[in-house]
Protein backbone atom coordinates (compact mmCIF):
# COMPACT_ATOMS: atom_id res chain seq x y z
CA UNK A 1 0.00 0.00 0.00
CA UNK A 2 3.01 2.40 0.95
CA UNK A 3 4.66 1.87 -2.62
CA UNK A 4 1.38 2.26 -4.18
CA UNK A 5 1.01 5.95 -2.80
CA UNK A 6 4.50 6.68 -3.22
CA UNK A 7 4.40 5.73 -6.86
CA UNK A 8 1.17 8.04 -7.13
CA UNK A 9 3.19 10.88 -5.48
CA UNK A 10 5.42 10.41 -7.62
CA UNK A 11 3.70 10.38 -10.96
CA UNK A 12 1.24 13.95 -9.63
CA UNK A 13 3.81 15.93 -8.39
CA UNK A 14 5.54 16.50 -11.57
CA UNK A 15 2.62 17.21 -13.34
CA UNK A 16 0.99 19.87 -11.03
CA UNK A 17 4.61 21.62 -10.76
CA UNK A 18 3.49 23.62 -13.75
CA UNK A 19 0.16 24.53 -12.30
CA UNK A 20 0.03 27.90 -10.44
CA UNK A 21 -1.16 26.97 -6.82
CA UNK A 22 -2.24 30.96 -7.30
CA UNK A 23 -4.10 32.83 -9.08
CA UNK A 24 -1.31 35.38 -8.78
CA UNK A 25 2.17 34.61 -9.22
CA UNK A 26 5.52 36.26 -9.12
CA UNK A 27 8.57 36.53 -10.99
CA UNK A 28 10.84 33.63 -8.92
CA UNK A 29 7.72 31.50 -9.64
CA UNK A 30 7.95 32.07 -13.03
CA UNK A 31 11.74 32.29 -13.92
CA UNK A 32 11.73 28.50 -12.55
CA UNK A 33 9.01 27.49 -14.85
CA UNK A 34 9.26 29.52 -18.01
CA UNK A 35 9.94 26.21 -20.08
CA UNK A 36 7.14 23.90 -18.48
CA UNK A 37 5.77 22.37 -21.66
CA UNK A 38 1.98 22.50 -20.30
CA UNK A 39 2.41 26.54 -19.60
CA UNK A 40 1.60 29.02 -21.87
CA UNK A 41 2.69 32.43 -20.92
CA UNK A 42 0.24 35.16 -22.72
CA UNK A 43 1.36 38.73 -23.13
CA UNK A 44 -2.04 41.15 -23.34
CA UNK A 45 0.25 44.57 -22.85
CA UNK A 46 -1.17 47.55 -25.04
CA UNK A 47 0.43 46.93 -28.28
CA UNK A 48 2.47 44.27 -30.52
CA UNK A 49 4.95 46.69 -30.93
CA UNK A 50 5.93 46.67 -27.60
CA UNK A 51 5.69 42.32 -27.65
CA UNK A 52 8.78 43.26 -30.91
CA UNK A 53 10.68 45.08 -28.68
CA UNK A 54 11.08 42.51 -26.25
CA UNK A 55 9.08 39.96 -23.86
CA UNK A 56 9.43 37.26 -21.62
CA UNK A 57 10.66 33.79 -23.79
CA UNK A 58 7.81 31.82 -24.75
CA UNK A 59 5.32 34.21 -23.90
CA UNK A 60 2.52 34.57 -27.47
CA UNK A 61 1.06 38.18 -28.21
CA UNK A 62 -2.72 38.84 -27.94
CA UNK A 63 -4.30 41.90 -28.75
CA UNK A 64 -6.58 43.25 -25.85
CA UNK A 65 -8.58 44.44 -28.87
CA UNK A 66 -9.29 40.40 -29.98
CA UNK A 67 -10.74 39.45 -26.50
CA UNK A 68 -13.93 42.46 -27.57
CA UNK A 69 -16.01 43.28 -29.75
CA UNK A 70 -19.19 43.19 -31.73
CA UNK A 71 -19.48 39.08 -31.27
CA UNK A 72 -20.25 39.84 -27.85
CA UNK A 73 -22.82 41.97 -28.30
CA UNK A 74 -21.20 45.23 -28.00
CA UNK A 75 -18.41 47.25 -29.00
CA UNK A 76 -16.58 46.60 -26.05
CA UNK A 77 -18.05 43.08 -24.64
CA UNK A 78 -16.54 39.65 -23.90
CA UNK A 79 -16.69 37.98 -27.22
CA UNK A 80 -18.35 34.91 -26.94
CA UNK A 81 -16.78 31.17 -25.72
CA UNK A 82 -17.00 29.83 -28.94
CA UNK A 83 -14.62 33.09 -30.50
CA UNK A 84 -12.84 32.66 -26.87
CA UNK A 85 -12.07 29.22 -27.05
CA UNK A 86 -10.77 29.97 -31.51
CA UNK A 87 -8.68 32.02 -29.75
CA UNK A 88 -6.88 30.14 -27.21
CA UNK A 89 -6.74 27.34 -29.63
CA UNK A 90 -4.45 29.57 -31.93
CA UNK A 91 -2.27 30.17 -29.16
CA UNK A 92 -1.68 26.20 -28.56
CA UNK A 93 -3.80 26.31 -25.11
CA UNK A 94 -5.64 23.67 -24.48
CA UNK A 95 -8.63 23.11 -21.48
CA UNK A 96 -5.95 21.85 -19.15
CA UNK A 97 -2.80 23.76 -19.76
CA UNK A 98 -1.40 26.43 -17.35
CA UNK A 99 -1.82 30.22 -18.32
CA UNK A 100 -0.06 32.74 -16.71
CA UNK A 101 -0.74 36.75 -18.07
CA UNK A 102 1.33 39.68 -17.84
CA UNK A 103 0.42 43.30 -18.90
CA UNK A 104 2.70 46.53 -19.02
CA UNK A 105 2.59 49.22 -16.47
CA UNK A 106 -0.29 50.59 -14.98
CA UNK A 107 -2.44 48.33 -17.63
CA UNK A 108 -5.29 45.69 -17.22
CA UNK A 109 -5.97 43.15 -19.37
CA UNK A 110 -3.91 40.55 -17.30
CA UNK A 111 -6.89 40.55 -15.17
CA UNK A 112 -9.57 40.42 -17.97
CA UNK A 113 -8.21 37.80 -19.55
CA UNK A 114 -7.91 35.52 -16.50
CA UNK A 115 -11.63 36.74 -15.94
CA UNK A 116 -12.62 35.97 -19.48
CA UNK A 117 -11.16 32.32 -18.86
CA UNK A 118 -13.32 32.26 -15.67
CA UNK A 119 -16.13 32.63 -17.73
CA UNK A 120 -16.48 29.70 -19.67
CA UNK A 121 -14.65 27.26 -16.97
CA UNK A 122 -10.84 27.36 -17.43
CA UNK A 123 -9.15 26.28 -14.19
CA UNK A 124 -5.59 27.07 -14.21
CA UNK A 125 -5.32 31.02 -14.99
CA UNK A 126 -2.96 33.36 -13.19
CA UNK A 127 -1.67 36.76 -13.40
CA UNK A 128 1.84 37.74 -13.53
CA UNK A 129 2.30 39.94 -10.30
CA UNK A 130 4.27 43.34 -11.21
CA UNK A 131 4.30 42.68 -15.01
CA UNK A 132 6.90 42.60 -17.46
CA UNK A 133 8.04 45.81 -15.71
CA UNK A 134 9.12 44.34 -12.95
CA UNK A 135 10.13 40.71 -14.90
CA UNK A 136 12.58 43.60 -16.38
CA UNK A 137 13.28 45.65 -14.04
CA UNK A 138 14.90 42.74 -12.16
CA UNK A 139 17.27 41.77 -15.19
CA UNK A 140 15.22 38.47 -16.00
CA UNK A 141 15.56 36.78 -19.38
CA UNK A 142 13.66 38.94 -22.29
CA UNK A 143 13.61 37.63 -26.34
CA UNK A 144 12.69 39.62 -29.29
CA UNK A 145 11.77 35.89 -31.11
CA UNK A 146 8.40 35.29 -31.88
CA UNK A 147 7.50 32.52 -29.73
CA UNK A 148 6.23 29.76 -32.23
CA UNK A 149 3.20 27.87 -31.45
CA UNK A 150 1.31 24.35 -32.67
CA UNK A 151 -2.54 25.79 -33.04
CA UNK A 152 -4.39 23.17 -31.22
CA UNK A 153 -8.07 22.62 -30.36
CA UNK A 154 -9.52 24.30 -27.71
CA UNK A 155 -12.66 22.45 -26.15
CA UNK A 156 -14.95 24.62 -24.12
CA UNK A 157 -15.51 22.76 -20.32
CA UNK A 158 -18.90 21.47 -19.98
CA UNK A 159 -19.30 23.72 -17.12
CA UNK A 160 -18.97 27.02 -18.03
CA UNK A 161 -19.36 30.13 -14.85
CA UNK A 162 -21.40 32.74 -16.23
CA UNK A 163 -22.15 33.77 -12.37
CA UNK A 164 -19.20 36.01 -12.92
CA UNK A 165 -20.30 37.82 -15.67
CA UNK A 166 -23.18 40.72 -14.64
CA UNK A 167 -25.71 41.84 -17.44
CA UNK A 168 -27.74 44.97 -17.44
CA UNK A 169 -30.87 43.56 -16.54
CA UNK A 170 -29.01 42.37 -13.31
CA UNK A 171 -27.12 45.66 -12.45
CA UNK A 172 -30.79 47.47 -13.23
CA UNK A 173 -32.45 44.94 -10.18
CA UNK A 174 -29.72 45.84 -7.62
CA UNK A 175 -29.89 49.49 -8.43
CA UNK A 176 -33.72 49.11 -7.66
CA UNK A 177 -33.65 46.60 -4.94
CA UNK A 178 -30.75 46.72 -3.62
CA UNK A 179 -29.04 43.60 -1.62
CA UNK A 180 -25.52 44.00 -3.53
CA UNK A 181 -22.88 46.63 -3.80
CA UNK A 182 -22.23 48.40 -6.96
CA UNK A 183 -18.40 49.64 -7.75
CA UNK A 184 -17.08 52.09 -10.05
CA UNK A 185 -13.11 51.52 -10.58
CA UNK A 186 -13.03 54.41 -13.29
CA UNK A 187 -9.82 56.45 -13.22
CA UNK A 188 -12.41 59.27 -12.49
CA UNK A 189 -15.92 57.85 -12.22
CA UNK A 190 -17.35 58.57 -15.85
CA UNK A 191 -19.36 61.21 -14.28
CA UNK A 192 -19.13 62.84 -17.77
CA UNK A 193 -18.03 61.48 -21.04
CA UNK A 194 -16.34 64.25 -23.26
CA UNK A 195 -15.46 61.59 -26.06
CA UNK A 196 -19.24 61.90 -27.15
CA UNK A 197 -21.50 64.77 -25.08
CA UNK A 198 -24.35 63.59 -26.35
CA UNK A 199 -24.47 60.63 -24.66
CA UNK A 200 -25.84 60.64 -20.69
CA UNK A 201 -23.71 62.13 -17.55
CA UNK A 202 -23.32 60.27 -14.40
CA UNK A 203 -22.02 56.98 -13.41
CA UNK A 204 -24.49 53.88 -12.84
CA UNK A 205 -27.01 55.16 -9.82
CA UNK A 206 -25.85 54.03 -6.81
CA UNK A 207 -22.05 53.07 -7.62
CA UNK A 208 -19.30 53.98 -5.10
CA UNK A 209 -16.13 54.72 -5.95
CA UNK A 210 -12.96 52.67 -5.50
CA UNK A 211 -10.35 53.42 -8.34
CA UNK A 212 -8.43 50.05 -9.14
CA UNK A 213 -5.00 51.48 -8.90
CA UNK A 214 -5.03 51.71 -5.12
CA UNK A 215 -5.32 48.00 -5.06
CA UNK A 216 -1.39 48.27 -5.91
CA UNK A 217 1.91 49.71 -4.70
CA UNK A 218 3.85 51.70 -6.19
CA UNK A 219 6.06 49.17 -7.33
CA UNK A 220 2.93 48.15 -9.39
CA UNK A 221 2.53 44.88 -7.72
CA UNK A 222 -0.81 43.84 -5.52
CA UNK A 223 -1.08 45.06 -1.86
CA UNK A 224 -1.02 42.25 0.90
CA UNK A 225 -4.42 41.09 1.50
CA UNK A 226 -4.49 42.13 5.15
CA UNK A 227 -4.07 46.03 3.40
CA UNK A 228 -7.10 45.26 0.47
CA UNK A 229 -9.23 43.84 3.18
CA UNK A 230 -9.01 46.95 5.35
CA UNK A 231 -9.57 49.56 2.01
CA UNK A 232 -12.77 47.08 0.58
CA UNK A 233 -14.29 46.81 4.57
CA UNK A 234 -14.13 50.71 4.95
CA UNK A 235 -16.13 50.78 1.60
CA UNK A 236 -18.42 48.58 2.86
CA UNK A 237 -17.34 45.83 0.26
CA UNK A 238 -16.99 42.47 2.45
CA UNK A 239 -17.34 38.98 1.39
CA UNK A 240 -20.47 38.15 2.56
CA UNK A 241 -22.33 40.83 -0.08
CA UNK A 242 -22.88 40.11 -3.88
CA UNK A 243 -20.29 42.75 -5.52
CA UNK A 244 -20.69 44.09 -9.11
CA UNK A 245 -17.81 45.93 -10.25
CA UNK A 246 -18.07 48.11 -13.61
CA UNK A 247 -15.88 50.67 -15.56
CA UNK A 248 -16.40 53.18 -18.54
CA UNK A 249 -15.52 50.44 -21.20
CA UNK A 250 -16.04 47.13 -18.86
CA UNK A 251 -12.10 46.09 -18.89
CA UNK A 252 -10.14 48.01 -15.71
CA UNK A 253 -13.48 46.95 -13.34
CA UNK A 254 -11.38 43.26 -14.19
CA UNK A 255 -8.53 44.01 -12.08
CA UNK A 256 -10.67 44.71 -9.01
CA UNK A 257 -12.62 41.65 -9.88
CA UNK A 258 -9.36 39.84 -9.74
CA UNK A 259 -8.41 41.26 -6.53
CA UNK A 260 -11.74 40.86 -4.94
CA UNK A 261 -12.42 37.25 -6.37
CA UNK A 262 -8.95 35.78 -6.52
CA UNK A 263 -6.50 37.38 -3.73
CA UNK A 264 -9.24 38.12 -0.88
CA UNK A 265 -11.17 34.99 -1.90
CA UNK A 266 -14.88 36.71 -2.24
CA UNK A 267 -17.62 34.43 -3.11
CA UNK A 268 -20.13 36.92 -4.95
CA UNK A 269 -17.81 38.81 -7.54
CA UNK A 270 -19.43 39.37 -10.75
CA UNK A 271 -18.10 42.03 -13.64
CA UNK A 272 -20.24 44.29 -15.44
CA UNK A 273 -18.04 44.33 -18.90
CA UNK A 274 -20.67 46.25 -20.70
CA UNK A 275 -19.64 49.09 -18.43
CA UNK A 276 -20.94 52.65 -18.20
CA UNK A 277 -20.72 52.81 -22.25
CA UNK A 278 -23.87 50.36 -22.47
CA UNK A 279 -25.74 51.40 -19.95
CA UNK A 280 -25.54 55.28 -20.49
CA UNK A 281 -26.93 54.11 -23.96
CA UNK A 282 -30.27 52.96 -22.47
CA UNK A 283 -32.69 55.92 -21.06
CA UNK A 284 -34.62 53.88 -18.65
CA UNK A 285 -31.28 52.83 -17.16
CA UNK A 286 -30.73 55.46 -13.91
CA UNK A 287 -27.53 57.38 -13.97
CA UNK A 288 -26.73 59.60 -11.16
CA UNK A 289 -25.09 62.92 -12.98
CA UNK A 290 -22.78 64.86 -11.02
CA UNK A 291 -18.70 65.54 -11.19
CA UNK A 292 -16.38 65.57 -8.40
CA UNK A 293 -15.25 69.01 -7.98
CA UNK A 294 -12.28 70.06 -10.53
CA UNK A 295 -8.72 70.56 -9.00
CA UNK A 296 -7.26 73.93 -8.22
CA UNK A 297 -3.85 75.43 -8.67
CA UNK A 298 -1.95 74.25 -5.79
CA UNK A 299 -3.72 71.94 -4.11
CA UNK A 300 -1.16 69.57 -3.80
CA UNK A 301 -2.78 66.39 -1.56
CA UNK A 302 -5.64 66.63 -5.02
CA UNK A 303 -3.12 67.09 -7.32
CA UNK A 304 -1.34 63.76 -5.79
CA UNK A 305 -4.87 62.52 -6.32
CA UNK A 306 -5.45 63.86 -9.68
CA UNK A 307 -2.02 62.54 -10.90
CA UNK A 308 -3.02 58.77 -9.55
CA UNK A 309 -6.67 58.58 -10.85
CA UNK A 310 -6.30 60.79 -13.74
CA UNK A 311 -2.39 59.62 -15.59
CA UNK A 312 -3.67 56.56 -17.49
CA UNK A 313 -1.13 53.90 -17.29
CA UNK A 314 0.28 55.82 -14.36
CA UNK A 315 -0.91 54.88 -11.34
CA UNK A 316 2.36 55.27 -9.57
CA UNK A 317 4.36 58.83 -9.66
CA UNK A 318 7.63 57.12 -10.36
CA UNK A 319 6.60 56.43 -13.58
CA UNK A 320 7.52 60.12 -14.70
CA UNK A 321 10.85 60.66 -15.84
CA UNK A 322 12.71 61.47 -12.29
CA UNK A 323 15.93 63.02 -14.09
CA UNK A 324 14.06 65.80 -15.18
CA UNK A 325 14.74 68.20 -12.16
CA UNK A 326 13.19 71.46 -13.76
CA UNK A 327 9.82 73.03 -14.30
CA UNK A 328 10.21 72.46 -17.59
CA UNK A 329 11.07 69.19 -17.55
CA UNK A 330 7.96 68.70 -15.69
CA UNK A 331 5.89 70.53 -17.93
CA UNK A 332 7.20 68.03 -20.98
CA UNK A 333 6.54 64.90 -18.23
CA UNK A 334 2.66 65.94 -18.06
CA UNK A 335 2.08 66.69 -21.64
CA UNK A 336 3.58 62.94 -22.31
CA UNK A 337 0.95 61.95 -19.66
CA UNK A 338 -2.08 64.02 -21.95
CA UNK A 339 -0.47 62.11 -25.26
CA UNK A 340 -1.13 58.83 -23.42
CA UNK A 341 -4.93 59.71 -23.16
CA UNK A 342 -5.06 61.81 -20.06
CA UNK A 343 -6.98 64.79 -19.91
CA UNK A 344 -6.64 67.91 -17.96
CA UNK A 345 -7.77 71.43 -18.10
CA UNK A 346 -5.17 74.12 -17.52
CA UNK A 347 -5.89 74.72 -13.85
CA UNK A 348 -5.77 70.64 -13.41
CA UNK A 349 -2.50 70.90 -15.86
CA UNK A 350 -0.76 73.70 -13.14
CA UNK A 351 -1.79 71.40 -10.26
CA UNK A 352 0.38 67.99 -11.34
CA UNK A 353 3.17 70.20 -12.41
CA UNK A 354 3.49 71.82 -8.83
CA UNK A 355 3.37 68.45 -7.61
CA UNK A 356 5.37 67.06 -9.34
CA UNK A 357 7.97 70.16 -8.75
CA UNK A 358 7.33 69.60 -4.98
CA UNK A 359 8.17 65.66 -4.76
CA UNK A 360 11.58 66.14 -6.80
CA UNK A 361 12.72 69.02 -4.78
CA UNK A 362 11.80 66.55 -1.28
CA UNK A 363 13.83 64.02 -3.62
Amino acid sequence: MKKEMLFTMLFVIPIMASEASSTLVDTEWLTARVSEKNMRIVDVRDSNKEYGQGHIPGAVYLSPDALSGPDGGGPAKLISPEALAMLLGEMGIEANTTVVVYSGEGEFMAPYLVWALDTIGHQHAAVLDGGFSKWRSEGRSVTQDTSKIAPTRYRLPKKRNEEVRADPKEVKEIVNRGGAVLVDVSPRPLYTDDQNPKKRKGPIKGAIHHFWGDDLREDGTWRSKEELKKIYERLGVTPDKTVIVSSGQGRMSAHVYFTLKHILGYPKVKHYDGGFNEWSNFEELPVEPGAPKPFGVGMVPDARKLVRERCIGCHKLKRVDKARKNKAGWEKSVARMIRKGTKLDEAERQAVVDYLSEMQRKE
